[in-house]
């Protein structure tokens, strides 16, 4: 006859030997280590679970009240933008001496195609339609162009060194309670261009969390992140670094961080290469245009860039009043900035002064290329 009461001492007497074993005898199962255990026993559990939830909130013990990051306010430079812009949205949009020649099909030329910016001056209507004067004696059609509003996004000045690193988010996010984990209901969402300090970092699943607040872990691809670092050897004074990997800029004088910003640096075939280099050349404001693919379809025309600094062959910092996306790759190879950081740097910046471009994740191609634009 079959001895139920055995059967289940038998089982209760395995299980209870589960549970008080080590656990290095099962952490490859997958099982749980208990909180207290856990804190207790460091290194011998999973990281993950109650008992990591535990020891990450006493490794990590940070006030309710965090001081904000101390910086000094900026005061707006004038002129910031000169000009008014405009896309050209039809391809071979035609250009007129005067309003009066469309009528006649009178056409001064064509603007081509591709990703095409033109400066714009006052409109002017005739026959019940609106023209608008892109240069003298230039003009096209309203209906040819979409009117553009620069971004009116600037980094910061520093205060003091900064004491631990900080971020700009670049995608709006969820604070999670642990890295990889469940988003924490009781943080505010991040938004885009929020500035965040980090006061840890974890690798879960593919990537790093950087913890910017009590029980707020973030994914490295929501922040543009700043670390101070010493100067290149050899350089002294003003220096700048351009972070490939971050997309952002630190801005130097000798040790001492003094103003930081997202940038936008080159993209896909047109990298912005890494190394040492001088700013060699100031322009207020410039035409770009070229086209480097063997199918031209990567061309563009954009006039009046404004504050340019040209530092490696026809590779510049300058304005950048087309897009409003730092923190990503955007551009052919130049650094963009928006509208108010180029002017800052402009005026911060002489002739000579030293530009440090790197990639701590070394995936950026340090070869030379012949091509360079917005």
């Amino acid at each position: 006859m079959y001895n139920f009461s055995v059967h289940r001492i038998t089982l209760c007497a395995i299980l209870l030997g589960l549970f008080f074993s080590t656990p290095a005898a099962f952490a490859h199962s997958g099982d749980l280590c208990a909180a207290d255990y856990q804190i207790a026993h460091r290194g011998e559990c999973p990281p993950y679970g109650p008992g990591a939830y535990a020891e990450r909130r006493r490794l990590y013990d940070l006030p309710a009240e965090l001081p904000p990051l101390a910086t000094l306010p900026i005061e707006p430079l004038s002129p910031l933008l000169v000009h008014a812009y405009a896309k050209v949205t039809t391809p071979d949009t035609p250009v007129f001496a005067a309003p009066e020649d469309s009528a006649a099909g009178a056409v001064k030329r064509a603007l081509g195609k591709g990703f095409i910016y033109v400066s714009i001056g006052r409109a002017v209507e005739y026959n019940g339609e609106e023209f608008i004067r892109i240069n003298n004696g230039e003009y096209v059609r309203r209906g040819d162009l979409s009117l553009v509003g620069p971004s009116d996004y600037q980094g910061i000045r520093l205060a003091a060194q900064p004491e631990r690193p900080f971020a700009w988010v670049v995608r709006p996010f969820k604070p999670r309670l642990t890295p990889n984990g469940a988003v924490n209901t009781d943080a505010a969402p991040l938004k885009r261009y929020d500035i965040v300090q980090i006061y840890g970092k974890e690798h879960a699943g593919k990537y790093d969390w950087f913890l910017v607040g009590r029980d707020q872990w973030v994914e490295q691809r929501n922040l543009g992140i700043v670390e101070v670092q010493p100067p290149p050897e050899g350089v002294s004074g003003k220096w700048i670094a351009v972070n490939l990997y971050e997309q952002t800029m630190a801005v130097y004088e000798d040790e001492r961080l003094v103003y930081a910003s997202l940038v936008s640096s080159g993209l896909g075939a047109w990298p912005t290469r890494p190394g040492l280099y001088q700013i060699y050349s100031k322009l207020d404001n410039t035409k770009m245009s070229g086209a480097f693919a063997a199918d031209k379809s990567d061309y563009y025309y954009l006039e009046d860039v404004p504050w340019v600094l040209y530092f490696d062959q026809g590779i510049s910092f300058h304005g950048t009043y087309w897009h409003d996306k730092f923190g990503f790759q955007q551009s052919h190879g130049c650094v963009n900035l928006s509208p108010k950081d180029s002017r800052w740097l402009y005026e911060w910046a002489d002739v000579g002064v030293t530009v440090y471009v790197y990639d701590p994740s070394g995936r950026t191609p340090t070869t030379p290329w012949t091509g360079g634009g917005p």
